[in-house]
Order: C-alpha cells, then structure tokens, then sequence
C-alpha cells in the first residue's frame, strides 16, 4: 500500500483517532465476546500502533513486528497473540472500507493489502508460559502476612481467602475478579464449588476443600450475603465496599503481599502455572488438569508439564513388552 493511499485510510480511522477507532471496532465485534479477549486485543494492538508509527500497514512491517516482539524477549505464545490481534485488525479495516464512500479501486485496494496482512503465519516455537512455580513455603509466606493482618483490616481474611483459591484452582487473575456470590455453593462441612466464567465466555466448576473452603467462609461470613462479586473492595478504612475488586487491584495487591514477605517477584499466572504442574507430577491425567484449567486444548495445558525427561523415560519403563526369541531352526 503506498504512502498517498495509507493517508486515505484516515476516512477509516487508521491514522486519526485509530486507537479510538479499534476500541469501538472492538466492542461491535460479535466474534470478540470475552472480555478477557477483548482487553488483550486493546493492549496488543495499542502496542502495535504506537511501534507502526503511522508507517503503511503492510505484511512487511507485521513480519518485522514480529521480529522486533521476538528480539525483545517476548515468548513465541505472546508474539502470536499479537498477530492474531493483528490479523482480526486488518480484515475489520478491510470491512470498513465498505462503510465508506470510497472508490471502487480504492477499495479493492485496501481489501488486498488487508488480505496480505491477514495472511501473516504465526512463528514456530514451543509455547512455554511465562513465569515460575511457587514453593509451597513462598505460599505459606503469603498467607502469614494475610494472618498478621487480620486484626487490622478484613482484607487479610479477603487476601488469604483470594490466595487459597488461587492456589487451589488455578483460576486465571480476570476469573478471580469475575467471581460472582450466586457462583458458590456450600456441598459440605468442609467442600463448596465454584462456578467460571472463563475465556470465550466458557463455564466450568471447580470444587474447594479444607483451608481454602474455610478461608472462603470466613471471608463470606464477614461479607454478608449481598449479591454482586464474591470479593469486594476494602478501602482504606477498612470498610467492605459494594464494588467488585479489578485486574489490577489484584496485581497491586499480589505485588504489595509477596513484598512483605520477602518474596523474589511472581504473577498470578505463576499460581496457575504451579497448581497444574503440581497436579501434573502427582500422576493426574492431562485431559482432567485441562478442564480443571479451562484450556481449549490439551497441547496448551502440555505445556505446563514441567516433569524432566528422566520422569518420562521412568514412566516408559513401566511398558512390559514379551520378548521370545527365535531360534532358527
């Protein structure tokens, strides 16, 4: 595409306004109805934007994204993720084009061009998710600073209560916001479950045993039984406020526990990525720790299987196979 018909893709919106643009596109898209997909296509394609420059948008320039995504340490998954934002971003402005009084010729030209642009192959490489595991002395750190707050604030009940089911669920960071009240149900004196809402507006259930389910009832008891988000914001008073806690009141708060209590730094990803290679050792099959995670696909959850090639050939092992030889006559 060259420079004099890039400047007149401003009618669409790709050089004036553009982020307001996609934001927009973003919402009416009915093929992007998560919102945890719909947040990550804002942040990647705002990254995009800001690289781009206003430089034509062509195939070369994602390929070189792509690259520059790579050299800058970016793991094969997130570069990928990026062009799949990318590409959804070339064929709506391909869409637009016809919304729009431009000329015919004009138009097939930016369809082509977005065409080229949607045709970007994803890069190769093993799609190992980012981060480390937890020690379970590193969780139990945690915890005591929850417990040492609990005289103080009810958000040490609430803190600890949020740990426990991260520790023991492996929900995602946005499916520990997205938790409703109407989502539990108490099933026992010591067992509740949990019902996610998770990535492409996918439901499933988890149950909660032991210190997790107890540290989630003192929380509810102290919560009341109001509906709305199971966990709620706490402000500086300590009041227990009717708003839901956010993505990041989440970080903030993570980042805020393990520096307390001297941790090296962690995500909540890294819970995630503990709980299943933790269940993954334990001799749990991949399709149960793949519902358990709510992952599409089982090559995804394969890839948290951090069990070195000496467990592997140890399970080979266990392979009998009858050997009778032949003698010739």
């Amino acid at each position: 595409m060259n420079e004099k018909s890039d400047n007149k893709l401003a009618i669409i919106g790709i050089n004036t306004d553009v982020m307001a643009t996609i934001a927009a596109e973003i919402e009416r898209s009915p093929r992007l109805r998560s919102n945890h997909t719909r947040r990550g296509y804002l942040a990647d394609l705002s990254a995009f934007e800001s690289w781009r420059a206003n430089r034509p948008l062509t195939k070369l320039l994602v390929e070189a994204y792509a690259a520059h995504l790579l050299e800058s340490g970016r793991s094969p998954s997130t570069v990928n993720r990026t062009l799949a934002a990318v590409r959804w971003w070339a064929r709506r402005l391909a869409d637009l084009t016809f919304e729009q009084p431009l000329p015919k010729r004009q138009r097939e030209e930016i369809a082509l061009q977005a065409e080229r642009v949607a045709g970007v192959q994803d890069i190769r490489g093993e799609r190992l998710p980012a981060g480390r595991n937890i020690s379970e002395g590193e969780f139990r750190a945690l915890l005591d600073i929850c417990v040492a707050d609990v005289e103080r604030s009810p958000t040490g009940i609430r803190d600890a209560a949020i740990f426990a089911l991260a520790w023991v669920t492996g929900m995602r960071r946005s499916e520990l916001a997205g938790l409703q009240l109407a989502g539990y149900a108490s099933i026992g004196e010591e067992e509740g479950e949990l019902t996610i809402a998770g990535k492409g507006d996918k439901v499933r259930r988890v149950a909660v045993y032991n210190g997790a389910w107890q540290w989630l009832a003192d929380w509810l008891e102290l919560r009341g039984a109001e509906p709305g988000p199971l966990f709620l914001a706490i402000n500086k008073g300590g009041r227990v406020q009717a708003s839901g806690v956010s993505d990041e009141a989440l970080a903030q708060m993570l980042e805020k526990r393990r520096v307390v209590a001297g941790l090296s730094p962690l995500s909540w990803h890294d819970f995630r990525r503990t709980f299943a290679g933790e269940l993954l050792d334990l001799g749990t099959d991949l399709a149960t720790v793949q519902k358990l995670m709510g992952h599409a696909s089982p090559v995804t959850t394969a890839a948290y299987d951090r069990r070195d090639e000496n467990t592997r050939r140890k399970a080979v092992r266990g392979l009998h196979v009858p050997y009778m030889r032949r003698v010739p006559a």
